[in-house]
């Protein structure tokens, strides 16, 4: 008895130890793919990267991760914002990886698919305006508050509206005023939706990755996210 006592303490300790061991070598490699998924998307902020599923190690001989959550901060769209020097900042970008197949050479990673969604701030969306005196704000009840002001109009009077923000093609988010307010002037309608209509490009997010849904809440516009064959680092 003494013996298999002995044998089962042998038999805890090395489980501890192989566990100890996956834990280590699961934090290392998600500090390594953070680096490479911030080379590669060439970030301003900060990745973070959870590999889920255990044991790491098996998932790793079999170069296939089951699951594998991204959280990117600081993305720029690849295109500046017309009449601005400025490119649409994504403030934060959520993203749950499916099915993560790993290169032969262990040197990078493609996903089967992705879902999240990323959060652009409507003071960034204000600096890609496109004109100065053209502002972004929540207007409540899931619409966005657009103020174009007299200078942006080259009107005499500032406009306030609320606009319904939609997904137009893969990576383009779109801001329609529901309703302009009345002006006698010809011409006045076009002109105010000139400065409140706007279409932006929502570059930067990960290949393969494509606007699902667009929604405005109190902190941002969140913009959810759908992909396949996602090339995540490498």
């Amino acid at each position: 008895m003494r013996g298999l006592r002995i044998v089962c303490v042998v038999c805890l300790v090395l489980g501890v130890l192989l566990v100890a061991a996956d834990r280590l070598t699961v934090y290392v490699a998600e500090g390594r793919v953070a680096e490479k998924i911030q080379a590669r998307q060439g970030l301003e902020g900060s990745t973070e990267v959870s590999i889920n599923g255990f044991p790491f190690l098996t998932q790793i001989a079999g170069k296939r991760l089951d699951d594998v959550d991204v959280t990117m901060t600081g993305i720029r769209a690849d295109a500046a914002a017309s009449g601005t020097g400025e490119r649409l900042l994504v403030s934060e970008f959520d993203v749950e990886l499916s099915g993560v197949d790993l290169d032969e050479d262990y040197g990078g990673a493609t996903a089967e698919s992705a879902a999240g969604s990323a959060l652009i701030a409507y003071e960034a969306l204000t600096a890609v305006a496109g004109r100065q005196g053209v502002t972004f704000a929540y207007g409540g009840d899931g619409r966005v508050k657009v103020t174009a002001s007299a200078a942006a109009l080259g009107a005499p009077e500032p406009v306030e509206v609320l606009s319904t923000v939609e997904s137009a093609g893969g990576d383009t988010i779109r801001l329609h005023a529901e309703e302009i307010p009345a002006a006698g002037a010809p011409g006045a309608e076009e002109a105010v939706r000139g400065a409140v209509d706007v279409d932006r490009q929502v570059g930067g997010l990960p290949d393969g990755v494509r606007i699902d849904m667009v929604t405005a809440t109190e902190d941002g516009i969140v913009v959810d996210v759908a992909g396949e064959g996602i090339r995540v680092a490498g």
